[in-house]
This record gives structure tokens, C-alpha cells and sequence, in this order.
């Protein structure tokens, strides 16, 4: 009887959510061991850290997983409206942190290298499932198993042609009830060994912004000072020059294993 206990505890009602950076993938393919691949990196891992910054409980991150972020949240049958509503309210929440984050890596940036000229081509998409998932402790670390797992993160591969975007399964659609009162957009996706799932989306420019008290339209406002820009370009600066250490040393050892 505690056996079946534990195991209904670690199985339940999870809500599944991967903020995923676009734009990146195939510039760091083209750019690797340069100084453009250097920064693209740590203008990677600063916008990661301010998606996981922004993350709020019940929001947990579960992986870093390259450019982008797996965060769940878990829930009981009885609650499981009440945590799909303060997740929904987050996804405009990541948004806002990401385009903040753009604006002052731009405001910062006194290099012209294609990384930091190209800044504002990186984008955010969202995807959004709820399912049941087992979450096993290993270590310090806890990691998700399950088929809506494998489901969430297929769904990141979707015909959708845009690279900014909300995309949620009807789970978690029908436990939010609505999405800022947006209407859908009905997709289907078709994947090997899952099968079709109907999708819905939604696109940021529908989202609505989040206003001041006096009713206007809050501007996305950084201004950089030269210490900000100069410990930026000391930052960027070291990791070039760490990273390029590092594949000098990589070299020496292949050579001398080939040797």
C-alpha cells in the first residue's frame, strides 16, 4: 500500500513547458571556434539565465537543454486549473524577460562581430503540454520520464513556420479555458511512433502587454552606462580567449594521440 502511494505521488497531473531560443542553432553550426561562436555562446547563456530568473513556483526547471529551457510543474487532480492558471500567466512573463534581455545585450554590445550584430534576430517560442510524467530523483538532480515527456519535446519539431510562438496541447488548453481570450489557431502534428496530436497556437504579436497603472503601454527602456558596456566586453573578452585555450589543448592531445 505505501509502495502504490509513493508511485501515485510521482505520477501525476505535470504540467510540461520548453522556452526555446530560435535563430541560434545553425549560426553556431556556421561560426564554431570563432569569436562570433564565443559570444553567440554567452549571449546564449545570458538569455537563459534570464528565462530561468523569471521563473517562478510552481515553475520548475527540470534541464537546460542547449538554447533552451525545460521547466515543469506539478500538480494533483484537484488543483491542476489553479497551477495551469499561474503558468499561463508566466508564458507572457518569459516574453517580456526575453525581450528585455535582447534590448540591453544590445544596449551593451560595442562589438561587430555577426553574434552581437545579429542579436535581435534570436527569437522565443513556447511550447506547452500537460500529462503525467514520473519524476525520479537521481542525485541532487530530478529528472521526468514518461511518454508526455518524449510528446513535449516533438512537439518542438512542428510544421509551424513562424520562430516566435506559443504552442499548447488541448490538455493544457482546457484546463486554462482560455488564453487572454485569443482565439486559437488548430493545428495538427503527426510524429513516429506518437501519432497525430492536435495543437493549438498562439503569436506574441496577439499577446496582450502589460500596462502601467495609468493605463499606457509599458516601453522596454535599458540604458547601459560604460562600466555595463566595459564589464560586458571584458566578459565577452575572457570567454574568447578561455575558449580558445580550451581548443588549443584539444588540439595538442588529438595530435599526440595520432602521433
Amino acid at each position: 500500500m505505501v509502495k502504490k502511494q509513493l508511485s501515485d505521488e510521482k505520477k501525476n497531473n505535470t504540467i510540461l513547458l520548453i522556452a526555446d531560443i530560435s535563430g541560434y542553432t545553425q549560426f553556431t553550426k556556421q561560426h564554431t571556434h570563432t569569436v562570433a561562436g564565443s559570444h553567440g555562446k554567452q549571449i546564449i547563456v545570458r538569455l537563459l539565465k534570464a528565462l530561468m530568473k523569471t521563473a517562478k513556483p510552481p515553475l520548475k526547471v527540470a534541464e537546460l537543454e542547449g538554447d533552451a529551457v525545460f521547466f515543469y510543474a506539478r500538480a494533483s487532480k484537484n488543483n491542476v486549473d489553479n497551477v495551469a492558471a499561474h503558468v499561463k500567466e508566466q508564458v507572457l512573463n518569459f516574453f517580456s524577460a526575453f525581450k528585455t534581455e535582447l534590448q540591453a545585450i544590445g544596449s551593451l554590445t560595442t562589438c561587430g562581430c555577426d553574434a552581437c550584430d545579429h542579436v535581435h534576430d534570436l527569437q522565443l517560442k513556447e511550447v506547452i503540454h500537460l500529462g503525467n510524467a514520473e519524476i525520479e530523483q537521481i542525485g541532487r538532480f530530478e529528472k521526468l520520464f514518461g511518454l508526455d515527456v518524449i510528446i513535449i519535446h516533438r512537439l518542438l519539431k512542428n510544421s509551424v513556420q513562424a520562430r516566435e510562438y506559443v504552442l499548447m496541447t488541448n490538455p493544457m488548453l482546457n484546463s486554462i479555458k482560455d488564453f487572454f481570450g485569443l482565439q486559437p489557431e488548430r493545428r495538427h502534428e503527426t510524429f513516429e511512433g506518437v501519432g497525430e496530436i492536435e495543437t493549438i497556437v498562439f503569436y506574441p504579436d496577439q499577446l496582450p502587454l502589460k500596462s502601467r497603472e495609468d493605463g499606457t503601454q509599458a516601453r522596454l527602456i535599458f540604458t547601459s552606462t560604460f562600466l555595463d558596456r566595459l564589464a560586458w566586453r571584458i566578459l565577452l573578452s575572457y570567454h574568447t580567449v578561455l575558449d580558445r585555450f580550451r581548443l588549443a589543448k584539444r588540439t595538442r592531445v588529438i595530435d599526440g594521440t595520432k602521433a
